[in-house]
């Protein structure tokens, strides 16, 4: 039987997954990086190996993409997470024409053509404000943990504005917010809508 590995080292998680010939998922495990990039591939291999119940000596080929893709020691190939998304959206999807990946530190705004090949693409303008690391500071602001974020901001009845473009600024609006007694709910429902709002430009960018 033939096993490929997949890492992709992001800036907040690492994950791994492991398929058969048959293109089935036998394995996968999810961590978070860490500073030591090199350190959280391995880490993240072993628990991929752990929970596929495989050995590295069964693992025939290891691809790499992801901020840290560089780092992993025992890759093959690295690839970039535009073409990565790419064909892996168009493979699953085959009707997609739009990707959007909102990560810990960035946002890709991709257009594909049917064959999963990168026709266009936009990030964000080097600011942390509309990428998930924003939404789990905010979060640690209200005294909320990653896991809080999604539930308090759907118990949310009149959300606020975020508007500022700036992370640092944002974050000063969220803390204005708080201690003028908002609702921790209504923060979170409303730098969740800045995220979104962001996000909708950056897809009319790209076309």
């Amino acid at each position: 039987m033939l096993y490929v590995a997949g890492i992709d080292i992001g800036s907040t998680y690492s994950k791994a997954i492991v398929l058969n010939e048959k293109r089935e998922v036998i394995g996968k495990a999810v961590r978070r990086t860490g500073f030591k990039l090199g350190q959280a591939s391995e880490s993240v291999f072993e628990e991929l190996l752990q929970a596929s119940g495989l050995t590295r000596s069964q693992i025939t080929y290891v691809a790499a993409t992801g901020y840290g893709r560089f780092t992993v020691p025992f890759r093959h190939s690295q690839i970039t997470e535009l073409t990565s998304h790419a064909h892996a959206a168009v493979h699953l999807f085959p009707g997609t024409r739009t990707i959007l990946d909102i990560g810990g530190q960035d946002i890709k705004a991709i257009r594909v053509d049917g064959s999963g090949h990168v026709r266009a693409f936009r990030l964000n303008d080097k600011c942390a404000a509309g990428t998930g690391a924003f939404l789990e500071k905010t979060a640690r602001y209200l005294g909320l943990t990653t896991e809080d974020i999604g539930p308090y901001a759907m118990r949310s009845t009149n959300p606020v504005q975020i508007s500022s473009v700036c992370a640092v600024f944002a974050e000063s609006e969220v803390i204005n917010h708080l201690s003028n007694g908002v609702p921790a709910e209504d923060i979170m429902r409303g730098s969740m809508v800045a995220l979104g709002g962001r996000a909708v430009q950056l897809m009319r960018r790209v076309g």
